[in-house]
């Protein structure tokens, strides 16, 4: 088996694949013992670009402002959503600090003898 481009998974059964071309919908079924899946992720941010649409409703209904977070900004693992989360929650009504550290890291060195 060599390198499949420009196809989508459509189906995973026991004993193989099928997948779809991309570009014309033709399928191609594909026998295999095992299956990995290399993807890519994809920032998902459809409920915050319709929020942001519906702006002038906002002030309306108390809403002052919103923000993307987590996968809807970039994809990533699961502990950066998380924290994204609990950092959003932890600055809720505090003034907008940017990307400046909400914390003091603390950095060792080693002296040198």
């Amino acid at each position: 088996m060599g390198i499949v481009l420009n196809r989508t998974v459509t189906n995973i059964a026991s004993g193989g694949v099928v997948t779809a071309c991309v570009y014309t919908g033709a399928k191609q079924e594909l026998a295999a013992d095992a299956i990995v899946l290399v993807t890519s992720r994809n920032q998902d941010d459809a409920v915050w670009r319709a929020l942001k649409a519906r702006e002038n409703e906002w002030a309306g209904n108390g809403i002052r402002s919103i923000k993307v977070i987590g996968d809807a900004e970039a994809p990533g693992p699961i502990a950066w959503a998380t924290y994204a989360g609990h950092r959003f929650a932890r600055e809720l009504n505090e003034p907008d600090i940017g990307d400046a550290q909400p914390f003091r890291r603390e950095v060792t060195a080693l002296a040198v003898q």
